[in-house]
């Protein structure tokens, strides 16, 4: 094989062959969040490419972790300690094991594990680590000292990295800031967000009445109901914009917030046009007869749900969080507006519901996230890393 890699740098990765024919992920299940899913399609794609991949659960919990593929290249360990610190033994005890075999961590503190582990083991091993989301802002409010601590930590230990691989310029840029890491040891890679389940389930009638029958235009989102999501803020742009336009806001998820959210919209007296739906076993039947979707996060990495509705050719309308302003093009194929600012998401949101973007345009937007291409670009970097052993 004799082919090319984007980076972040705006260079060509050229790689010699694919050496990479097995794999160690060291992650966490340890909840319903997106990087369980994200891991789920990675490995799925890795295993249907011919290679073997074995997981190593830090921990085993949440809805995702039945969801792994059932596959005769698939191994599934779940290992021994309570937390990624305490897995640091067990970890060495691998590498010793497996010296020549890719160890790619997902998370932050699988990441500083096993680093910690690879040097104990005298850097003997190839690791491998994977970032989500911007880590500045995403532990903004935590304790000052301890947040000063981790990154400490972070700085010390993913100098022992092969590379890391983020999944936004946003996680990239504010994991240089962390690490000091030069640029040629963080690449940049699509999440493998759209596989062909979703055009399957999108095809399904949806349960929302206001979706089967509409009367008017439906303006969905979609997440836990937390404060990082700022559903609040939608509800206030909404509110806005259905005194100009009739319309019904849909928002799917669960979460601490919902008893809040309740009482803004009873105190704007539009509880009548807002539905705080739950949880929904197909919500691409959902969103995919919605008129607009709007996320309106304060923080985020590279959102799924964003790439899922623009692959089922949804117009969206986003907070300028993460990669959003990427993936939406900077606003060729969908608008991006501040965080927390009311008026200027709802004057978005009326002019994506007014002049929508042609479905076909919102698909091809997001190519690179397609299943199949994604983890090809993840198998060829890795590859080179594989081969290599050291930053290009």
């Amino acid at each position: 094989m004799n082919s090319q890699v984007n980076t972040n740098q705006g260079q060509s990765l050229e790689v010699y062959g694919q050496s990479l024919t097995q794999l160690t992920v060291l992650v966490s299940y340890s909840g319903s969040g997106g990087v369980e899913v994200i891991t789920n399609h990675l490995v799925q794609g890795l295993v249907n490419a011919g290679i073997e991949v074995e997981l190593l659960l830090l921990k085993a919990r949440g809805p995702h972790i039945d969801k792994l593929p059932e596959h005769p290249e698939l191994t599934v360990t779940k290992l021994n300690a309570s937390s990624a610190i305490l897995a640091v033994p067990e970890l060495v005890r691998y590498l010793n094991k497996h010296p020549n075999r890719l160890l790619f961590a997902i998370k932050d503190r699988a990441v500083q594990a096993a680093s910690l582990a690879n040097r104990i083991n005298r850097c003997r091993g190839r690791v491998v680590g994977q970032i989500h989301t911007n880590m500045l802002t995403g532990l903004a409010s935590r304790n000052g000292l301890m947040v000063r601590f981790r990154f400490a930590l972070m700085r010390h230990l993913y100098r022992y990295l092969t590379g890391v691989i983020a999944v936004s310029q946003d996680a990239a840029s504010a994991l240089q800031t962390i690490t000091g890491l030069p640029d040629a040891r963080i690449k940049i890679l699509p999440n493998p967000v759209i596989t062909p389940a979703i055009a399957k389930k999108s095809a399904a009638s949806p349960v929302h009445p206001w979706l089967t029958n509409k009367e008017c235009p439906v303006v969905v989102a979609a997440g836990r109901l937390s404060s990082q999501k700022n559903f609040a803020l939608l509800i206030r742009a909404f509110d806005l914009l259905r005194q100009q336009i009739p319309l019904k806001l849909v928002i799917f998820g669960e979460g601490p917030q919902r008893g809040e959210l309740e009482a803004l919209c009873a105190e704007l007296s539009i509880s009548e046009h807002v539905s705080l739906f739950g949880f929904v076993e197909n919500p691409y039947a959902e969103m995919k007869r919605a008129d607009l979707f709007v996320l309106s996060s304060d923080c985020e990495g590279s959102p799924t749900v964003l790439t899922e509705c623009l692959s089922m050719g949804i117009p969206c309308v986003a907070t300028d969080v993460g990669d959003v302003a990427q993936t939406l093009q900077n606003g060729r194929v969908g608008r991006v507006v501040p965080c927390n600012d009311t008026q200027a998401l709802a004057e978005a949101m009326q002019a994506a519901i007014q002049s929508p973007i042609a479905g076909q345009v919102l698909v091809d937007a997001v190519s690179q996230f397609q299943q199949d291409v994604a983890v090809n670009t993840y198998i060829e970097q890795l590859s080179y890393w594989q081969e290599t052993g050291t930053p290009n």
